[in-house]
């Protein structure tokens, strides 16, 4: 199989069973709204983000070890690839158990990091019950790495996707049944458990010699290599846990776990579209970094070019529907009370796209194997994240902490994530990317106009004017992308494979 094909059926996989994991996710958060309080709902939140801050333990070995698969997996050195699993079994036992100590450590603390810590029942047993949940994946999910490097996303994507199903559905069923938070968080422990354990199985099955006990020594530049990408894979971590896992903490801390509710209602929304397109360009890491081992940089940079024409369209187009619908939606999904203001769904929507506007440039950093160029850029973003949005979340409230996120982004991010690609895996200048950048900008903010103008005069009221504003958002601003990038060879090219699969169907 080709690597076109390999990435289309990855992506056959993400739309059909993220589709059917998001539509049950929603069900399930409205009925976890109806059923019980604000609190939880904050809770729920603030410990998932906690958890996420205590996966820096895991240092960023994941992208390390997969990306130093690629190459053996391409030769079939199987005695590589046996030490390399050798070493992350070991070293993600070693994580698994640290996380679970800090996750611990941290528990008296909770009155200190959460603000007004509600007063509900068993508080301390939901977070041990965050804790297990977490760590319980790390004595499993080594092995779908291997899946990862060898261009098989979709089997992961597959699976995982169908337990989320089936666990969202559960979840609805018993909190409708029995009100209780606590089996809400017990099937989650067991659907985290099940699928990891199916998952390493299935990797068993794909790779026979994972079954083999044996203890292969790894050559002293492999080990380097994977000790350097490691330590830079940690600073990068460190950044992206603090810009992306902290609004959470910091709205918690200054604002309170009710607001961190409303917010995680949006947030819901935006990891949906968030993990689709990073499924979708992850999907093509694999075939990247094959790339980059057995092509030159021009054609690295053709596909380059196509990836992010693609990138451009879908997050400028997602952002426009987030911009106009959001609210809307949430009214009508959750109720008015869980809304944010215009201006603050403005600050989200914003973040939302230049952060889908970096993921080309990161497949291609993951790909390439680009760690250690990028080390520092995470520490500086952190910093300016923290800084901003503590001397802004008290002049401006929830405003101020998402200003940070933003500000922290375009200073660090926006720039030198696409300098480092362009210098290292493509090898020419990065000017035409920040002219290629403000063009979709442009494009995306006078089609988004258009389409919220046309949406102002819709008719009819409640769920058929919501019916109406979708059907204009799914068809008014692509029409107006094609019209203005028609010409662009990026659009030919995906025009032509798209057109193409679907004759052959």
């Amino acid at each position: 199989m080709t690597r076109t094909e390999h990435s289309l059926r990855n992506l056959r996989a993400v739309l059909v069973f993220q589709t059917s994991a998001l539509f049950t996710a929603f069900l399930t958060r409205k009925i976890f709204v109806d059923v019980l309080s604000q609190e939880y709902l904050g809770l729920d939140g603030t410990f998932s983000n906690i958890l996420v801050a205590l996966s820096l333990a895991e240092l960023g070995l994941g992208d390390a070890i997969t990306f130093s698969l690629y190459k053996p997996l391409a030769e079939k050195d199987t005695r590589k690839l046996c030490a390399l699993m050798g070493i992350y079994q070991r070293a993600y036992q070693i994580i698994g158990i640290v996380v679970a100590l800090l996750g611990c450590a941290i528990a008296p603390f909770l009155p200190v990091l959460i603000r007004d810590l509600p007063d509900l029942p068993y508080v301390y047993l939901i977070y041990f019950l965050f804790v297990a949940n977490s760590v319980l994946s790390y004595f499993f999910v080594y092995k779908q790495s291997l899946i990862l490097a060898d261009q098989k996303r979709y089997v992961i994507t597959s699976y995982r996707y169908g337990f989320w199903t089936v666990l969202y559905l559960a979840q609805a069923v018993f909190l409708l049944l029995t009100r209780e938070y606590l089996v809400y968080l017990v099937l989650q422990l067991v659907e985290t458990l099940l699928e990891n354990w199916i998952l390493a199985r299935k990797a068993e099955d794909m790779y026979p010699f994972l079954r083999k006990k044996r203890t292969v020594p790894l050559d002293h530049e492999t080990r380097k290599n994977v000790t350097d990408n490691t330590k830079a894979m940690f600073l990068h971590k460190i950044g992206g846990v603090m810009v992306f896992n902290t609004d959470n903490l910091l709205l918690s801390y200054f604002i309170g776990v009710v607001a961190v509710g409303v917010y995680s209602n949006y947030l819901l929304v935006i990891k949906g579209l968030r993990n689709f397109y990073k499924m979708l360009f992850g999907a093509f890491t694999g075939s990247v970094g094959n790339l980059g081992a057995t092509c030159g940089k021009e054609n690295a940079l053709s596909v380059y070019r196509r990836m992010n024409f693609a990138g451009s369209w879908l997050i400028g187009w997602c952002s426009i529907c987030l911009m106009i619908l959001f609210n809307p939606f949430l009214e009508l999904w959750v109720g008015p009370e869980y809304l944010f203001s215009a201006d603050i769904v403005l600050l989200i929507v914003l973040n939302f796209y230049v952060t889908g506007m970096r993921e080309v440039n990161q497949t291609f950093q993951n790909a390439y194997g680009l760690f250690q160029q990028m080390k520092y850029k995470s520490i500086v973003e952190a910093i300016i994240n923290l800084i901003v949005s503590i001397a802004l979340v008290r002049p401006f409230g929830v405003a101020g902490i998402f200003v940070g996120t933003l500000s922290s982004t375009m200073l660090t991010c926006f720039w030198a994530e696409p300098y480092i690609v362009y210098r290292h895996a493509l090898g020419c200048p990065v000017r035409r990317y920040f002219y290629q950048y403000g063009v979709s900008t442009v494009l995306t903010a006078v089609a988004g106009y258009i389409t919220w103008l046309v949406c102002t005069i819709l008719p009819g009221t409640g769920i058929v004017l919501f019916s109406e504003m979708t059907a204009v958002c799914a068809i008014l601003p692509n029409i107006i992308f094609v019209i203005c990038l028609r010409k662009n060879e990026e659009y030919f090219f995906l025009k032509e494979l798209f057109c193409s699969r679907f004759k052959e169907r």
